[in-house]
């Protein structure tokens, strides 16, 4: 009997619902991986053997593209990302790894394991990256190429004006790829389960944007080694500077400790060049103003860039200077309160 008779007859005609819920799933663990620009290729390598990763920058990776499997394919991180994961070598002394909510899953044939983390909301990408791999290596572990291997990494600041690229992570459940249980035993390397899972795991890792902020001042001053004396002096500014205006009459210390911030340690802490002329008038007002209490407060809100050119220029002229220049690392002197 053909369709169109039984349509007559008032039968319903529906799609076969595995097919579409097929799709729909595969569209699902594809949209886990949203950035797919500068991806990375490769021929599928023999056994055992490692991929020749290659670079492709003309156009982003499509869906049909990285569906028909003709290669291995990855991808890098953009300025946010909703997911971290360590990839561990075979050979490396951290294999295997036992943590919570994340998913394992074997990179390949060669035995390494990924552990992604899937999180809550997007956050910035060399913040989480920085802070992770500050608690890895506060905890013992060492981040090492071919051993045990951070995404998105914490690429090193580039003020050459083309920004660097975070480092490209192979994509989950291809070839030789599978989900592993807790006893790292595979189970299988269905896209479906992969997504469950993903979802499980954002509901519980929520990142604490309080605990993210303090690790990575803590980060910054060890990874520039800052003297003890320097990592002290910073703390005390990032005190006062951080609790805003409580009343009236405190601007002009305000506008003094941030003055003194963002000339001696802005290049530490934010990267890039030690601030001077405009950029640092720039950051004074803008730190100024985003502090609690400023608009309660602060009697010179009016005036606020001409006191904070005054500030840039007492400083420029002063005996200060942006810490690990050539002048040298800053140490303190009997007039180290001349600003205040």
């Amino acid at each position: 009997m053909s369709c169109a008779s039984e349509a007559s007859r008032g039968c319903a005609i529906v799609a076969a619902p595995t097919r579409f819920a097929y799709i729909e799933e595969k569209e699902a663990f594809l949209a886990l991986f949203p950035h797919r620009y500068d991806f990375i290729y490769a021929p599928h390598p023999d056994p055992k053997k490692k991929p020749e990763w290659r670079t492709e920058s003309r156009y982003p990776l499509p869906d049909r593209q990285l569906l028909k499997g003709e290669y291995l394919y990855g991808v890098r991180f953009e300025k946010n990302t909703k997911y971290f994961h360590l990839d561990i070598d075979s050979s490396s002394p951290y294999h295997p790894i036992g943590v919570t909510d994340h998913i394992i899953c074997t990179s390949s044939d060669s035995e390494g394991l990924h552990i992604y983390f899937p999180i809550a909301k997007a956050i910035n990408s060399w913040k989480l990256a920085k802070a992770v791999s500050f608690v890895l290596e506060n905890a013992g572990f060492k981040l090492k190429l071919g051993q045990l291997e951070l995404f998105p990494n914490a690429k090193a600041y580039n003020n050459e004006g083309t920004p660097s690229l975070f480092n490209a992570h192979r994509l989950p459940l291809q070839m030789g790829s599978y989900i592993l249980n807790d006893d790292f035993n595979p189970t299988n390397s269905a896209q479906t389960q992969f997504v469950r899972r993903w979802k499980f795991c954002q509901r519980r890792n929520a990142i604490n944007t309080h605990r993210l902020k303090a690790l990575l001042k803590k980060a910054k001053q060890i990874s520039y080694r800052l003297s003890s004396k320097a990592s002290k002096f910073l703390d005390d500014l990032n005190t006062e500077i951080e609790e805003g205006w409580t009343g009236q009459g405190q601007t002009n210390r305000l506008l003094g400790r941030i003055t003194m911030r963002a000339f001696v340690f802005n290049h530490i802490t934010e990267g890039g060049n030690p601030l001077a002329g405009k950029p640092l008038i720039k950051k004074i007002v803008k730190v100024a103003t985003a502090l609690p209490g400023y608009k309660d407060w602060c009697r010179h809100q009016h005036e606020i860039e001409d006191r904070a050119t005054e500030w840039a220029r007492c400083i420029e002229d002063s005996h200060y200077f942006p810490y690990g220049t050539a002048k040298g690392k800053y140490k303190e002197s009997k007039s180290s309160n001349r600003l205040e």
